[in-house]
């Protein structure tokens, strides 16, 4: 008997397009689908699991959406383990489920289930590719004849020296130019190695090993370009399935698509597909060809449990490319791709039986056994070699830390740190490029477990003091507003600057509970103040990009606000540029929120990192803050002046007010009121104090405030 769907007995929705001939009702296309599912329309993660007798495995998501199209309706989802969805549709209050049988037995629950985009999922490579892929498929068969213009196919070569090719479809045969098979294997040698690109090959050959070596799943995904008879290049995705045969050889089932044909998937090559693979296979980064850092921790620490080991010289080497992200915008993922490819092999042939990992992005580390010197020679001839490859365009100058393991006994995971510190502690600097962990970067790192430890008990014993410093009118130099700023007077260390905690704070992740607290202390001054019966402006309050992850700070301002009854105009909230890094939205949708309600949003560190004024199209603020940069810069170079104009009409233009940090001199203030800057704040007017002390000292040199009508908000 067939399978029954979910609600289709009686179902009475037709097609609502003719695209697809034949379809016009939902049996009809599960009929059709029957015939087109296949293991290379599956999710990669269940493609060794597909068979005939399971043909819905893996095809849900793309299935739903092709329902979609044709039926109209939403799409739902079923939450099923490791964050997965299983997708079905809803149509005309009939909810469709092409692809359930795949769960037996199995009870599924089409209520309250969260309506699943094509944005969301479509976002991964592989999944849009495969989706495009069934359509065209569906197509074809209902059009009565195999597919032979699809732009993929499958082939099959040996796993030996020789690679020879085995079987290949037609759609690989028009890929590469030819018309048969016979002429096909004489164009390539009849080997996969003459599939590939040259330049291309002896890269991805390592990529393929190195992620088919470890794991169950025997999975590649790898990139690379090919030439077709006719001397076109061609760029390629290639899935591939390591399988090992009865006879004892293995064999490697290989799907590749042609993604010139399909411009949509022209985007960054760090693809979510290789992401999948990497689950897939734990031990490998599929880029590179080397340990991830699990795998890595998991040797290192084997090598520490031989006695014999422990008794030699071990050293740990953290290696990092200074502005990678950098590189990537001004050269493409392509050419960074190659260089971290590059970089690995460079890595890997100078530390011959060492074990080496790329950590994450740019970061590769190294264990390895020999004298100090030995190791610094290394570290030292890796650098010349990248510095000076013949491709100018990879040139990079390597920043290197190195932790040599006098302690044997050293916790593997500290080791790293310590490289990474010492590699970290070089980064802004331009005449040191190796640095060797030392009593100087262990005496911060000691500071830092101290912030760490001690900022719960400096928060709730205040030891954090918000400081607030004066900002003024330009054209009438009254002050129409304070900045909040922390300091940290420790009974133990003595004052501890932002430079000392912030950055450690935020690296782990503990910075919300200090800002939190500001916010909190801010409204509590405003309510002495209103006391006291003294003058009132706002105050603005910085907020990290983090607090937005890790907290939600927006509901903390509303209710800590309406707790102590502060006006939302008393409150100005600054954000840095690193908002305009969350690729999701977020953020800025939070900021959005604050100013619906009247908050004013500003931008903070104008220039201070890489800074655009076309991102501020993207992102709504009411004034932009520019760090004192440029004031510093003013003093030394003319250009500084046009710059600062520039910037500043620029900014007007945008319906933003204008702010100047780092005011100092009698010339800056005079500087700023004929450019015509909006408001400006600096030691000029007053440096960060007690807001009794900031009041007196502004009091003493004769400064009037603003006058504010008050309205509770």
């Amino acid at each position: 008997m067939g399978y029954e769907f979910y609600g289709w007995e009686e179902a009475t929705v037709s097609a609502k397009t003719e695209e697809y001939k034949g379809i016009e009702t939902p049996r009809q296309l599960y009929d059709a689908l029957s015939n087109v599912w296949c293991e290379y329309t599956a999710a990669p993660r269940l493609r060794s699991e597909w068979s005939r007798d399971n043909k819905t495995l893996g095809q849900c998501s793309i299935t739903a959406f092709l329902v979609q199209d044709i039926f109209g309706g939403k799409v739902y989802g079923i939450p099923r383990e490791g964050g997965n969805f299983h997708c079905y549709n809803e149509v005309d209050g009939h909810i469709f489920d092409l692809t359930s049988e795949q769960f037996g037995d199995e009870v599924l629950s089409y209520e309250n289930n969260p309506e699943q985009t094509r944005d969301v999922h479509f976002a991964k490579e592989e999944k849009l590719l495969r989706y495009e892929y069934l359509k065209k498929a569906l197509k074809q068969y209902l059009s009565g004849h195999i597919p032979t213009d699809l732009p993929g196919g499958f082939f099959i070569y040996r796993n030996n020296e020789d690679e020879e090719i085995l079987f290949a479809e037609d759609n690989i045969i028009k890929m590469y130019g030819c018309e048969t098979l016979e002429e096909f294997r004489d164009y390539v040698g009849n080997s996969f190695k003459g599939m590939v690109h040259p330049d291309d090959l002896h890269k991805i050959e390592n990529q393929i090993q190195a992620q088919t070596m470890f794991g169950e799943k025997r999975h590649d995904y790898v990139r690379y370009r090919i030439i077709d008879k006719q001397g076109d290049i061609k760029y390629i995705e290639d899935f591939g399935h390591l399988l090992h045969g009865k006879n004892g050889e293995s064999y490697f089932y290989v799907f590749i698509v042609d993604v010139d044909q399909n411009e949509y998937l022209n985007r960054s090559r760090n693809s979510l597909a290789e992401a999948e693979i990497l689950s897939m296979n734990q031990e490998t980064d599929p880029l590179t060809g080397l340990f991830n850092m699990s795998f890595f921790y998991q040797n290192v620490q084997m090598l520490l449990s031989s006695p014999e080991n422990r008794r030699k010289h071990i050293s740990i080497i953290h290696f990092d490319i200074p502005n990678f992200k950098l590189f990537n915008e001004r050269n493409g993922f392509l050419l960074g791709d190659e260089l971290l490819c590059d970089i690995a092999k460079t890595i890997k042939n100078e530390f011959t039986g060492a074990v080496v990992s790329r950590f994450s992005n740019d970061h590769f580390v190294v264990c390895s056994m020999g004298s100090k010197e030995n190791i610094s020679n290394k570290v030292e001839a890796v650098y010349k070699k990248v510095l000076q490859t013949e491709e100018s365009a990879k040139r990079v100058r390597l920043k290197a830390g190195i932790y040599y393991m006098e302690d044997r006994y050293t916790e593997i995971g500290l080791a790293c740190d310590h490289a990474r510190l010492a590699c970290n502690s070089i980064k802004g600097r331009h005449d040191v490029n190796i640095c060797i962990y030392d009593e100087m970067i262990r005496e911060r790192m000691r500071k830092q477990q101290y912030v760490v430890d001690h900022v719960d008990e400096a928060i709730e014993n205040e030891y954090i003091k918000v400081f607030y410093q004066p900002v003024v009118r330009v054209s009438t130099g009254k002050i129409c507003g304070y900045e909040a700023l922390v300091r940290w007077v420790d009974p133990n260390v003595g004052m501890l600057s932002p430079a000392d905690f912030i950055e450690t704070l935020e690296n782990y992740h503990l910075i919300h509970k200090v800002d939190t607290f500001v916010v909190e202390r801010v409204c509590k001054d405003y309510n002495k103040i209103i006391e006291n019966g003294d003058p009132i402006v706002p105050a603005s309050i910085n907020f990290s990009s983090l607090d937005f992850e890790l907290c939600d700070i927006f509901s903390v301002v509303e209710n800590t606000r309406k707790k102590y009854n502060v006006p939302i105009s008393m409150l100005d909230l600054e954000i840095t540029e690193s908002v305009m890094k969350d690729s999701s939205g977020y953020i800025s949708e939070e900021c959005r929120k604050m100013r619906s309600l009247g908050y004013q949003v500003w931008l903070d560190d104008f220039g201070s990192g890489y800074s655009s004024l076309n991102n501020l199209v993207e992102y709504e603020f009411d004034v932009l803050k520019l760090d004192m940069v440029f004031l510093r810069s003013y003093d030394k170079y003319p250009k500084a002046a046009d710059l600062m104009t520039y910037i500043i009409e620029g900014a007007r233009g945008m319906g933003l007010l204008p702010l100047c940090e780092g005011v100092e001199t009698e010339e800056h203030y005079e500087f700023l009121k004929k450019i015509g800057c909006e408001k400006a704040q600096g030691y000029y007017f007053g440096k960060p104090m007690p807001m009794e002390e900031t009041k007196a000292f502004t009091k003493s040199k004769g400064m009037e405030w603003e006058e504010f009508n008050l309205s509770n908000d």
